[in-house]
């Protein structure tokens, strides 16, 4: 058992806060997990990319729940004696779950940090060919986009039985959160489409101040609809911006925005700044 390489997966806000959640949610998460996990794993041992549980060459192994908001520990273990040095199995298995679920969120930052300790660990390996990390670094972005239906299974929880997932490594300090928003973002389908800058006069039914995500209607005060979108504006950080003042007042407002479409349905708003 590799007990200092075990993962934590957490989920708080909403039903996590009392200590529960959806099981039919969580055992979803914990399946797309526990892929990413093995492949991940599997990847750190051999520096090899395998898409099939049955050709691992390692397993992920739940341990006990705890009731900090709703959080498991999962662990892995080797199927077979493997020569590695010392502490590198985690510092490559460890940032390459959060890469890979940092990528299928369009994380970048955070993408690029962990890509960049990534690359430390595989130098570490013994791997003094540029040509060969690079390769190695093309792979982890082949299977990061491979498993992103296990990714869309992690953060399956998410906006029913908790607002938020981190999974980190209790070793160490590397923890990657997702939102609801990012589970939007991993849920999108390829197909959506982003329109140009539109002119619209919205209703912000509801605000987060401290993420700019909102639902909003669109036009005359009969629309009813109620539509995710996000606000990117900057003013948004200031005290008494137009967005929470109009939100407070109930009024509409005319702003700038991009439309994410699908099958000529607005899927979310992408609100960038105010209108005329």
């Amino acid at each position: 058992m590799i007990n200092q390489e075990s993962l934590v997966i957490r989920f708080d806000g909403l039903e996590a806060e009392a200590h529960e959640i959806d099981l039919f949610a969580l055992g979803a998460s914990l399946q797309g997990l526990a892929r990413i996990a093995g492949t991940a794993g599997t990847f750190a041992l051999t520096q090899k990319y395998s898409k099939y549980f049955i050709a691992h060459d390692v397993k992920v192994l739940a341990k006990e729940a705890k009731a900090n908001c709703f959080s498991m520990s999962l662990a892995w273990t080797f199927v077979q004696q493997h020569q590695i040095l010392a502490g590198s199995f985690g510092a490559i298995a460890v940032p390459l779950v959060g890469y890979i679920m940092a990528y299928n969120a369009n994380k970048r930052e955070e993408m690029k940090l962990l890509k960049e300790a990534l690359e430390t660990a595989i130098h570490q390996l013994g791997n003094r060919d540029q040509a060969v990390i690079s390769r190695l670094l093309d792979t982890v972005d082949r299977m990061s986009i491979d498993l992103r239906a296990s990714v869309k299974q992690v953060v399956s929880p998410l906006g029913k039985s908790a607002k938020t997932v981190t999974i980190y490594s209790p070793a160490n300090s590397l923890s990657t959160t997702l939102n609801e928003d990012d589970a939007e973002v991993i849920n999108q389908n390829e197909d959506d489409e982003i329109t140009e800058t539109k002119d619209l006069v919205v209703l912000i039914t509801e605000l987060d101040l401290k993420l700019g995500s909102c639902k909003v209607t669109i036009g005359d005060s009969k629309s009813n609809q109620r539509i995710n979108a996000v606000i990117t504006d900057p003013l948004l950080r200031n005290v008494n911006n137009i967005y929470s003042l109009a939100f407070a007042a109930g009024e509409r407002i005319a702003v700038k925005a991009k439309l994410q479409m699908n099958d000529g349905e607005i899927t979310k708003i992408y609100i960038s700044d105010i209108g005329i």
